[in-house]
């Protein structure tokens, strides 16, 4: 169990309904689908791999990075290792000298499965980890003596894994413990002229899968996604851009920009301090929230125009303007840090806007909004409260806290608009009610893949949030805002 450093409490933030707070990025306000662009660089040779578009072989030259295991004197490799181009891929199978990490564990946890690794026997190689669980979370808001643990089993070598399944060691990049992941391949030389590669899930620093890389491919990396993970979609690899900020949507599709070299998006920031093998992880990071933070300018200009097609009020257009000029900060403060930590200037290219379909009927409207603002904006804001609070550099931790400052007003914005519009413009009720039921059950699916991913703590102090707090800041999140707030809302 992950303690939350924010509390959620309600009434500060959205003091024009009363009833409700939190903060976040949200999605385009055209019909939400679901679907993500995929941009990508194909046919190109980046870092000396030539990207699987071409046909050819994949052939990770140049400078090659072990990925080294974690608790281990002196370091050791763990068979693991990274391209120029940031594609991890495992060369050779090598025994995790650690099986079983050291227990993280606070003193003052509350009952669980464990309080040491000596309590995880179940299974070889146990270790009694923080664990994700809503009622232990619970208990320490309301006065209980501390986090819950359970147990995490781990692996020394394949052989301890199910069929499917290899062994990954724990590391800076790997995952915080040892653990089997799913797998078709086992090492490049299962994958004759291609490599195995291996990739986190969308929002998770661990990695969680290995598949050969195919001539089929869409990205051989994150350097032929802007940043964002290259990931396996359909027995090939492709672009999985991040959920952040407030995507812009084209025929269906979610755009961004590419990031490209230049120096005039740079925010005036400084970046705090980072060990070397931490500075490209933040880098990416950076790069990917930047990139939808860019994309959620054109968002919210779309959001001004349906505003006026379905005859909002003055206010809600003029917030919606303001939330607009807020983005295009955000977004410079994102490429600046993601600059300082590359050691030269990223900023965007060309956005591909092409004709994008703007909803003009009132319903439409308010189930994108639901979707993208209620739902998804109220628990990215909660998650960027959370960030600023972990942040160490004071500096940083202030701007993440301005920028939460902001996103409130932007998810009150959405909330604002489906009141106005389910009590004045005639939007119907009860498909406001499913498309909210919908929104969160997407949002609960997600949350349960990101509570069983690996997390990253040494990158919380950095103001990332990683997937087993992102769980927890959804669940309370969900249980305590969203589920409430729309029932009172639709029942008004």
């Amino acid at each position: 169990m992950i303690p939350l450093r924010t509390r959620l409490d309600l009434a500060p933030l959205f003091v024009a309904l009363g009833w409700l707070a939190a903060c976040g990025p949200t999605k385009g306000e055209t019909e939400a689908t679901g679907e993500t662009t995929q941009t990508t660089q194909t046919g190109t040779t980046t870092g000396g791999t030539t990207t699987p578009t071409t046909g050819e072989p994949v052939a990770c030259t140049g400078a090659l990075t072990p990925l080294m295991q974690a608790h281990v004197e002196p370091p050791a490799p763990s068979g693991y290792v990274r391209c120029d181009d940031g594609l991890v891929h495992r060369a050779e199978k090598l025994e995790c000298l650690v099986p079983a990490v050291p227990s993280n564990c606070p003193a003052d946890a509350s009952p669980g499965e464990c309080f040491s690794n000596d309590d995880c026997t179940e299974l070889p190689f146990g270790s009694c980890r923080e664990a994700v669980i809503l009622g232990g979370l619970a208990a320490t808001e309301t006065g209980g003596t501390g986090p819950s643990c359970a147990c995490e089993y781990g692996c020394r070598t394949d052989t301890d894994c199910p069929e499917g399944q290899i062994c990954r060691c724990a590391g800076d990049e790997l995952g915080s413990f040892a653990r089997c992941i799913a797998a078709d391949c086992t090492v490049d030389a299962d994958c004759p002229g291609q490599l195995c590669a291996v990739t986190s899930r969308a929002c998770s620093d661990g990695l969680i899968r290995a598949a050969c890389t195919t001539p089929q491919d869409e990205c051989a990396g994150p350097a032929d996604c802007g940043g964002n993970l290259c990931v396996l979609k359909d027995s090939r690899w492709a672009c999985n851009n991040v959920d952040c900020g407030r995507p812009f949507i084209v025929d269906a599709e979610r755009v961004q920009a590419p990031a490209i070299g230049r120096d005039d998006w740079r925010g005036l920031v400084a970046a705090p301090t980072a060990a070397p093998a931490l500075r490209a992880r933040l880098r990416d990071h950076w790069t990917a929230i930047a990139l939808a933070e860019h994309a959620s300018i054109a968002s919210f200009a779309a959001f001004v125009l349906q505003l006026l097609a379905v005859g909002a009020p003055p206010a809600l257009v003029s917030d919606a303007q303001r939330a607009l000029a807020d983005e295009i900060e955000h977004a410079r403060i994102a490429f600046a840090l993601a600059s300082l930590y590359e050691g030269t200037g990223i900023g965007p290219g060309p956005l591909a806007i092409g004709r994008p379909r703007l909803a003009g009927d009132v319903d439409a409207v308010v189930a994108a909004v639901i979707a993208e603002a209620c739902v998804a904006e109220t628990l990215a804001g909660l998650e960027l409260r959370e960030a600023a609070a972990h942040a160490v550099d004071p500096a940083l931790a202030r701007t993440l806290a301005r920028i939460a400052a902001d996103e409130a007003r932007h998810a009150e914005l959405g909330w604002r608009f489906v009141q106005w519009a389910l009590a004045e413009a005639g939007a119907d009720r009860q498909r406001a009610e499913a498309c909210f039921a919908a929104a969160v059950a997407d949002a609960e699916s997600v949350l349960q893949d990101m509570s069983q991913s690996p997390g990253s703590p040494e990158l919380r102090g950095h103001g990332v949030v990683d997937p087993p707090l992102r769980a927890a800041v959804w669940r309370r999140g969900l249980a305590d805002l969203v589920r409430p707030t729309a029932a009172r809302l639709c029942a008004a």
